[in-house]
């Protein structure tokens, strides 16, 4: 995407889309398709930046609303589906089992709740620079969590009956019932700054890794295609489940490790998400089920377990970054260029010392990140 020198647009319109050079490797292509996806799924959201930019915003709004550019970006995205986030669904779908949900659900929420504990969060007890870390798992969280819940609104309009209404229900909680101080992305916000991080959607944007955009994408193919309705009930069975012990855990680790910052999101959740499970359980699988039979029970599992697996990845991508990096001879942390070239570990970089910045972890040797896992991503500094 082509973007004006002389003025540039504010982050949350931020379109780029990186240039895929020709000798980019097989991991480079897959991130530049899913940037892709995540522009075209990003132009479904209204957004204005927080404070008045330089030039006119009407120009700005035009721009980046260009109809265009959405027409552009709206033919590329079934193509971009079908390679990228069908082939998950299908996984998921074989792991679906005889679509028994509510026999699913029993052994769900047990499951989810008897965790003892978050792998990336026990990593970083050990890890010296653990504050450097965990900011770059609020910049890869902010992906969604900026914005949040603004892809399961997309979800809800029409007229289905009273599981939309408990759904819309569920929806009102996350944008903090009318008041914007409580509206859980403003308390996302809040958490950010306390880490010394931008809070402004899009910011990070063109530091957000492979696994990140996966997941994102991966939630939006759901929001945004209403063919998939059941399979958002399961997404939101599966998230307000899970999140109930997740933010229970990296509320503990903050009041812990860095009290200084603003927890209010994560106890926010692992109090409100009990209600809102019980609510999809009762008010919208159950009724579901009872009014369309068991076919739409496999549907709700294929979005659970979906929901499972693109988590199960963000977490485990995670986890191996924290031990590549602190691994890396060449490592050193903090926050800093990220307007370079992208570059994924297979890719070739001409100098091995040149530097590559990872998330807003630090930076290290072109020469070490080649070891980096899969789904790693960085971008070489200018």
């Amino acid at each position: 995407m082509v973007e004006s020198a002389t003025n540039p647009p504010p982050a949350v319109f931020d379109a780029w889309i990186d240039p895929l050079p020709d000798d980019a490797d097989d991991a480079l292509a897959i991130h530049v398709k899913h940037q892709t996806l995540l522009r075209a799924y990003q132009a479904r959201y209204v957004v204005l930046p927080s404070e008045t930019p330089t030039g006119s915003i009407l120009d700005h709004f035009a721009r980046h609303y260009d109809e265009d550019r959405l027409q552009r970006l709206g033919a590329l995205k079934p193509g971009l589906e079908a390679e990228l986030i069908a082939p998950l669904q299908a996984a998921a779908r074989a792991a679906s089992g005889d679509g028994d949900v509510l026999a699913y659900v029993e052994r769900l929420l047990p499951e989810l709740r008897a965790a003892a504990g978050d792998a990336f969060l026990e990593a970083l007890v050990e890890a010296p620079q653990r504050e450097h870390h965990y900011r770059n798992f609020l910049l890869q969280s902010s992906a969604d969590l900026l914005a949040e819940a603004s892809a399961s609104a997309l979800g809800i309009i029409g007229e289905f009956g009273p599981p939309q209404s408990a759904l819309f229900r569920i929806l009102i909680d996350e944008f903090g019932f009318g008041s914007h101080d409580r509206k859980h992305s403003v308390l996302y916000r809040a958490t950010m700054r306390s880490f010394g991080l931008v809070d402004e959607y899009n910011h990070y944007s063109r530091l957000f890794d492979t696994n990140t955009l996966v997941l994102h994408n991966a939630i939006h193919g759901l929001f945004q295609n209403p063919r998939n309705l059941f399979q958002q009930v399961g997404f939101l069975l599966f998230a307000e489940t899970a999140y109930q012990r997740s933010t229970l855990f990296h509320q503990r680790h903050l009041n812990r490790f860095h009290p200084q910052a603003d927890a209010r999101y994560f106890a926010e959740h692992a109090h409100i998400d009990l209600h809102h499970t019980r609510m999809v359980v009762e008010e919208v699988v159950t009724p579901l089920v009872a009014r369309f039979g068991p076919e739409i029970g496999r549907e709700i599992i294929t979005g659970a377990e979906l929901t499972r697996a693109v988590f199960a990845r963000a977490g485990a991508g995670q986890l191996a970054l924290v031990a590549a990096f602190d691994a890396a001879p060449s490592a050193a942390f903090g926050l800093g260029d990220h307007g370079g070239p992208a570059v994924t570990p297979g890719a070739r970089v001409a100098d091995a010392a040149a530097r590559v910045q990872i998330g807003a972890i630090g930076s290290v040797s072109a020469g070490d990140f080649a070891h980096f896992p899969a789904g790693a991503f960085g971008r070489v500094a200018a």
